[in-house]
């Protein structure tokens, strides 16, 4: 990009910048704020629609507003109709209306449409952009209108069909009707089993049969089965990065903080908890001091304490997201959430116990043969393993359960917490279970 020279002639300018993909000239537009408009005219309104779907957001409101009514109306007219409903959606009312009033009439009525689904369904995804033939046509004739009447702004990778009453009645990937005979009949080839969903359909669902399907498009009906729209692989996957992005956030509360706030107003927010943490570690410590006696005797036992930790750590964590997840949904956990995870916690730490007894014995078999006490130290790793998964379990649903009655932030303060609590409650079991059973 070092070579692109900004104070060329603008003609110049369009053939420099016609060698670089369109994320590298959006990092440029970003950058070099007193050339935006030089580019933009370097490019050309066709060419420019590509960068700005690219552009951070407050960028593409910033130099939409600086360009001229009749500019505005060039730009929209170009952009993919998802394209501009994302970007009205980011516009007060006032101003979304006025947007709209600048686009065809043609592209008014399917953004008028788009704003009539729920925000969270498939309809909302959808773009108005595919190709959807008549099922009695030939081979010859699907082929030619592909050719000579879609525009640049359809979806061709698949081609949809419907019948004399409009109703969807499959697909064809468009690899496969170049291939066919000229002659033959359409509907010998149409993929009737083709997968579909509806317009109130939960985007998750779409994503989902995008993914178990393997495929890249899949069309929108409504409930007379006539097809409305397409949502593309591309979009599906944004919105599948965007719900775990959202997950992630609100499991770490890095939704309470933004790319402006300082790296002490981000400390402060975590920090409470850590301090009270590293306290509690210090408690931890002081009270197994008393089983010092129970190392000494069987050195043995330190090389499985990691083993104790990981396996209560990981089912902690996993059944503290399960609940801090649901109570994103829901305002508090019932007995029957409760219960649910101390069943997992149950069978995983029984399994997890016999395996990784059966693990110990044969390690002190073959690396320690000299070790007496083997059978014991796999029982009591047995067992250690069994009852810090089951309490992990049960204190990974009942942390945030607490926490939530007490009006705290479960999501600030659960993950240092449960950590906390699975150290102390998996080496107090091992511990004690080491005592009872190797000293008695």
């Amino acid at each position: 990009m070092r070579n692109i020279d900004l104070n060329a002639s603008v003609q110049k300018l369009k053939v420099q910048l016609q060698k670089y993909h369109a994320s590298d000239i959006a990092t440029v537009f970003k950058d070099h704020e007193d050339y935006r408009m030089k580019i933009f005219q370097a490019l050309g309104v066709k060419m420019f629609k590509h960068v700005f779907v690219l552009l951070d957001e407050d960028i593409q409101i910033e130099f939409f507003d600086e360009l001229t009514k009749e500019q505005k109306q060039s730009m929209l007219k170009f952009l993919d109709t998802k394209d501009i409903k994302a970007f009205i959606d980011l516009h007060e009312v006032q101003k979304q209306i006025f947007i709209i009033s600048l686009l065809q009439e043609k592209t008014k009525n399917e953004i008028m449409q788009l704003f009539t689904y729920e925000v969270d369904s498939s309809g909302a995804l959808s773009s108005p952009h595919f190709v959807n033939l008549s099922n009695t046509l030939t081979v010859k004739e699907a082929t030619h209108y592909v050719t000579t009447e879609v525009t640049e702004k359809d979806e061709l990778d698949v081609i949809f069909f419907h019948d004399q009453d409009d109703l969807y009645k499959g697909a064809i990937p468009l690899q496969e009707l170049i291939i066919a005979r000229a002659n033959q009949s359409l509907e010998k080839l149409i993929n009737d089993q083709y997968p579909f969903v509806y317009s109130d359909d939960p985007i998750e669902l779409a994503i989902k049969k995008i993914r178990d399907y393997d495929i890249e498009i899949i069309p929108v009906l409504d409930h007379d089965h006539k097809q409305i729209g397409i949502i593309l692989l591309d979009d599906a996957l944004t919105i599948m990065d965007e719900l775990h992005t959202e997950t992630i956030t609100s499991l770490v509360k890095a939704h309470t903080v933004s790319d402006t706030d300082s790296a002490l107003k981000r400390s402060m927010n975590r920090l409470p908890w850590l301090v009270m943490c590293a306290l509690l570690n210090i408690v931890i410590v002081s009270s197994l001091s008393g089983f010092s006696n129970v190392l000494e005797t069987n050195v043995a036992l330190i090389l499985f304490q990691p083993l104790i930790l990981g396996m209560a750590g990981n089912i902690g964590t996993q059944s503290i997201a399960v609940s801090i997840l649901k109570l994103q949904n829901q305002p508090q956990l019932f007995k029957k959430d409760v219960f649910f995870e101390l069943g997992i916690g149950f069978l995983n730490g029984l399994i997890s116990g016999v395996l990784g007894g059966g693990f110990v014995y044969a390690f002190l078999n073959i690396l320690l043969n000299t070790y007496t006490d083997m059978n014991l130290v796999a029982l009591v790793v047995s067992l250690s393993i069994f009852i810090s998964m089951v309490l992990s379990a049960l204190f990974g649903v009942l942390t945030p359960m607490i926490l939530r009655k007490f009006n705290l932030d479960e999501k600030a303060a659960s993950g240092p917490l449960i950590t906390t609590i699975n150290d102390f409650f998996a080496l107090g079991s091992y511990f004690i279970i080491a005592a009872i059973i190797l000293l008695a």
